[in-house]
């Protein structure tokens, strides 16, 4: 219970560390670490995913409140000197997160030794493959243990884990098309006014529906992840045709984009513990799955900010 407790902290704070700085060199620093760290967990019951995604999403909270607290305390004014001061003193304000990142990593988390066995979170017991086993899985003959070359083991894992990845990516991408359509949903003289600024207003909710459903998975299961991603597609249409007709009154707006954070926490969250989770992943190509479905977070990012840039630059332009 008491290592139990440690490591669910410990991962916590790893998540919420790990993804609060977020700009290119560190954006891309930020991708790797997730990917080793998510794949990382797969010595660890499978729910411990719940206290990593639950950190990331206190990651986007507490990155998404600094710029609202100091966005507030220089006031109105659009000068862009003070624009760069609240960026400085909000990536200053992040520095000392790197102490407590490897306190998290190297102190408070106790991974279980190599020769453990794995408990996925059920009743069940899972131990390591051994020769024997892993050679049956490769299809050899006789017992005898082959050598399988990465591109087939690639191809292998993927058509294990080619839906979850297609469901991830594209809740990403509907998700990152909805939040930019924030900025302009309403006519240009109602931002920039008041405290907090309505899309920083709006992009503080969206973090808060993350959070709340990248906690959620102690609480209950989604399997079919597909559900959220159409849920999540039919959010942005939404949001794109609100951008023209601007019709949705501005007092929906926040619960709006809660629901939006709400949905890609869910896939996020729900996918990954799928992952170390259930038995059709072998457990010696867990994190090898884990590695592949992580990299289709970044695939829709670009498509979603690459679509919504498109869209803001034709058909959008004059709204």
């Amino acid at each position: 219970m008491e290592h139990s407790l440690r490591n669910w902290i410990g991962l916590f704070l790893l998540g919420s560390i790990n993804n609060l700085p977020y700009v290119i060199v560190t954006s891309a620093a930020k991708t790797i670490a997730d990917s080793v760290a998510l794949g990382y967990l797969r010595l660890f019951p499978s729910k411990c995913v719940n206290a990593w995604s639950s950190g990331t999403g206190m990651a986007g909270v507490l990155g998404s409140a600094i710029y609202i607290i100091f966005g507030c305390s220089i006031g109105e004014s659009n000068d862009k000197s003070q624009l760069k001061t609240l960026t400085k003193y909000a990536f200053l304000l992040t520095l000392p997160a790197v102490a407590v990142y490897l306190i998290a990593y190297f102190v408070i988390i106790k991974a279980p030794k190599t020769d453990d066995t794995f408990h996925r979170g059920d009743p069940s017991i899972q131990k390591p493959l051994n020769e024997e086993e892993r050679s049956l899985l490769h299809g050899s003959d006789e017992g005898a243990l082959t050598v399988e070359s990465t591109l087939h083991r690639l191809r292998r894992c993927w058509g294990l884990v080619w839906w979850l990845s297609l469901n991830l990516c594209a809740v990403y991408l509907f998700e990152y098309v909805a939040q930019g359509c924030a900025s302009k949903v309403r006519p240009a003289s109602e931002y920039n006014k008041g405290c907090p600024e309505l899309f920083a207003a709006l992009s503080f909710c969206y973090q808060a529906g993350v959070f709340v459903s990248r906690s959620s998975v102690q609480l209950f299961q989604i399997k079919r992840v597909e559900v959220l991603s159409v849920l999540q597609f039919l959010n942005m249409v939404l949001w794109i045709f609100d951008v023209h007709y601007k019709f949705i009154p501005v007092y929906l707006l926040p619960a709006l984009m809660i629901y939006v954070g709400l949905l890609g926490g869910a896939s996020y969250v729900n996918i990954f513990y799928l992952l170390l989770h259930e038995d059709k992943y072998p457990e010696e190509d867990r994190e090898f799955c884990i590695n592949i479905v992580s990299l289709f977070i970044t695939g829709g990012i670009v498509l979603g900010t690459a679509l919504e840039t498109v869209l803001f630059n034709t058909v959008l332009e004059s709204d």
